[in-house]
């Protein structure tokens, strides 16, 4: 069955819209980015792995067909190429926006020195390279020549993909940092130079002689002459008609169209391609403004999710890896990664050291500079375009490209691991006999935020005076330092990371974003502005990242929201289940069920008035113990009722010792005399402990449960989930999880050297 042009050609985009996606998933899901999923996907779909896998499928799909009578081209692959052309064109386009002429300006020495090694080590190399693979890999075609192919070897070598180096650094808050400074100049250096270097290497491949290569030049410089001193200006009257109208017109987009086709067609006519001419338009724009931000808005999606998959998919079509079919020509393949990688790592590692930067830092900035991304893909295929380069030799460098690329984000997380937070300060501890006490809370949704900063608030309490001795001098000892609340909100990275920087989106301090608004208010309205830290960064791996905070702010408590999930019936699955298991410090998962609307700092129904009613419900697991301790904190800090729930089962001859038991732990948890409500120790025989929480529970504002898997000493009598507490309490719930090493719950040395200094808890035993 032969299906029409037309119909051959949706099926083909359909086909590449739908894999890259897939595995643009699956990658973002193995820690690595978005674009290396959908190049991965364009080979997929070429022969290299389709046509060699299922062959019937792959002729019928793209094979070439025949088009009697209508004086078009026969092949249905030909579309897919002018469509990739003009993705590729506007992505350059887009690379240009992002990239920010300010990096250029400015730089310190080390930026200078590396970003200069940075460019000549791997031209060199690979220009060196040329000499040991055109005798066996190149023929004497026009195009061909040893001189082209050296110049294009050496360019091919030198390029590095600023944007997905700087999202990697963004995302892992580096950017802020030397080493962050230092690799987004360099990689901002390094783009304009490749992209300078691969314009002269078309055109000296183009050039039949001296004179049309000095022809070319000559234009070249008129060119860029013209961009800088007409075009540039015209951008910024554009940019007034913006500001003035509040909005993009599409009769300014239509311009700014028009200009990128201009200028790309002007570069391919003069004879440097028509990629660099898009890329300078690009790059004239002004940049940091929300002029900017809209017109990369409107065309993003449609060029990055629409356009470039089908350059991958092209590209993959014409990467054979089957041509690769002897021993020598892998080990050629695995010299070209060797020296790919010896001259950016390598060089770059090496001037940053010479410079003085440590060796960590150095080879930070060193596997940086190796990423190369759809960059690589875009020059190799103008080079295999121009016959610069052989099919083989297009394959060996495609496999380079991706090898280079996926060793970014594993390596960087061996030589710089935890990155983000590695700093002396973050990881200091209060030198203060009595250490403050500190809590983390995690903000999902900014309608959470408020009601989980008067939680905090209230775990963290007033600031203690400082005791001041005979002399007037404040005693270290006894002083208290401000308890602490960090706000920490984690971002998703955004999905176009392929040329995004996404630089822009940390210009915003974290305290003025969105999402921390209502917890900063609250925690203002309650006078704690000044102790709280607002951390927000893009974060991949949203559990791993807040126990890495947690763990480097040296909190006593992560304090997280609850919310339903969209797939599934397990409330404690996902990101919760994870911090809960991984999380080395201990952790609170709060149920809010009326909760903010009753006693919120920022409520209009809140009343500051009403005492809070406090349900633990304890059977003697340390997750009921951190439970108790934290009903003790809120208590003494706002005065909070508690009463200490023990369900012992019916008929049972140890069920007064192990009441004593209990007992006596409430004891030892409430034994501050400044405790200013008293504590009810309640007794309820029954042999269905869940059903008495949930019941109980309707009398009390909050309930502090542990999640332990087991109550008591018969697993199969008193066993429970937390999982129906959550679902079936009608309050609201806190689910507290202890950790063994945590300095916030009674070792097992306390428990037996506490004392009961204050009065002792009230015991009732209900019918």
């Amino acid at each position: 069955m032969h299906l029409s042009l037309i119909l051959v050609l949706l099926l083909q985009v359909a086909l590449i819209l739908a894999l890259s996606r897939v595995m643009g998933v699956i990658f973002r899901y193995l820690h690595q980015p978005q674009v290396m999923g959908e190049m991965v996907a364009g080979i997929m779909l070429g022969p290299s792995l389709l046509g060699w896998l299922w062959p019937g499928a792959f002729q019928y799909v793209f094979r070439p067909d025949t088009v009697a009578g209508l004086g078009i081209t026969s092949d249905p692959t030909a579309y897919l190429n002018i469509l990739s052309q003009i993705g590729v064109i506007f992505f350059l386009f887009l690379v240009g926006l992002e990239l920010d002429p300010t990096l250029l300006k400015n730089r310190g020495h080390t930026a200078v020195v590396v970003s200069h090694v940075s460019i000549i080590a791997p031209f060199l190399l690979g220009s060196a390279l040329a000499l040991y693979l055109y005798p066996n890999l190149f023929n004497d075609a026009p195009r061909m020549r040893f001189t082209s192919v050296a110049l294009f070897m050496g360019a091919a070598m030198s390029i590095t993909a600023f944007p997905v180096l700087a999202r990697i650094l963004t995302e892992r808050n580096l950017h802020k940092t030397n080493v962050g400074a230092i690799a987004i100049t360099c990689a901002a250096v390094d783009d304009v130079t490749a992209w300078c270097m691969l314009a002269f290497v078309v055109g000296i491949a183009r050039a039949d002689g001296v004179g049309p290569g000095l022809k070319t030049a000559a234009l070249s410089i008129v060119y860029v002459s013209f961009m800088f001193l007409v075009v540039r200006p015209f951008l910024r009257q554009l940019e007034r008609v913006h500001d003035r109208e509040g909005r993009l017109s599409q009769n300014v987009v239509a311009i700014i169209f028009l200009l990128v086709l201009v200028s790309a067609w002007t570069t391919e006519a003069i004879g440097i391609h028509a990629l660099f001419g898009a890329f300078l338009m690009g790059a004239l724009m002004p940049k940091g403004t929300r002029f900017v931000r809209t017109l990369s808005e409107k065309l993003e999606d449609y060029t990055v999710i629409f356009l470039l998959p089908i350059f991958f998919a092209y590209t993959g079509l014409k990467t054979q890896v089957g041509l690769l079919d002897r021993g020598e020509l892998w080990l050629d393949t695995g010299l070209i990664i060797a020296v790919a990688c010896a001259g950016k790592f390598g060089g770059s590692t090496l001037a940053g050291r010479a410079c003085g930067v440590s060796w960590r830092e150095s080879a930070t900035v060193g596997i940086l500079m190796n990423t190369r991304g759809l960059m690589e893909l875009v020059i190799l295929n103008i080079g295999l375009t121009e016959g610069v380069i052989t099919p083989a030799v297009f394959a060996m460098m495609v496999i380079m490209a991706l090898v280079t690329t996926a060793l970014t984000t594993p390596v960087l997380q061996l030589i710089y691991p935890a990155a983000r937070f590695a700093t002396d300060e973050a990881r200091a501890k209060a030198s203060v006999a009595r250490r403050a006490y500190a809590v983390l809370v995690s903000v999902a949704l900014p309608e959470t935020g408020a009601t989980l900063a008067r939680l905090a608030g209230m775990l963290i309490g007033p600031t203690a005076p400082a005791a001041v001795d005979a002399k007037g001098k404040t005693s270290s000892k006894a002083s208290l330092e401000p308890g602490r609340l960090i706000a920490l909100h984690l971002r998703r990275p955004v999905d176009h990371e392929a040329y995004r920087a996404g630089l822009d989106e940390e210009s915003t301090p974290a305290v003025d974003r969105v999402e921390l608004a209502p917890l900063l208010n609250s925690a203002r309205s309650a006078g704690q502005s000044s102790e709280v830290e607002a951390l927000s960064f893009v974060s991949r791996d949203v559990a791993n990242d807040i126990c890495q905070v947690a763990l480097a702010k040296d909190v006593d408590l992560v304090l997280m929201g609850f919310h339903k999930p969209v797939f599934g019936q397990l409330l404690l699955g996902g990101t919760v289940h994870k911090v809960l298991s991984q999380c080395e410090t201990n952790v609170a998962v709060f149920v809010d069920r009326g909760f903010g609307q009753r006693f919120g700092a920022s409520s209009p129904d809140a009343d500051p008035t009403k005492p809070l009613r406090i349900l633990v419900p304890y059977l003697g697991s340390r997750h009921d113990r951190l439970a108790m301790e934290l009903a003790s904190r809120i208590g003494r800090n706002t005065g909070a009722s508690v009463t200490v729930l023990h369900v012992v089962p019916t008929m049972r001859g140890n069920a007064n010792v192990r009441t004593m038991d209990v007992k006596g732990a409430v004891d030892r948890v409430f034994h501050d005399p400044s405790q200013p409500a008293p504590v009810e120790f309640r007794v309820v025989p029954d042999d269905s402990p869940v059903a008495v929480v949930v019941r109980e529970s309707a009398a009390f504002d909050l309930v502090i449960i542990g999640v332990a898997e087991e109550w008591g000493l018969e697993s199969h009598l008193f066993g429970w989930r937390p999982e129906r507490i959550a679902r079936e309490c009608p309050t609201s719930l806190m689910m507290v999880r202890w950790y063994a090493n945590a300095a916030g719950a009674e070792s097992e040395a306390e428990k037996t050297t506490m004392t009961s200094a204050a009065p002792e808890p009230k015991a009732v035993v209900a019918p």
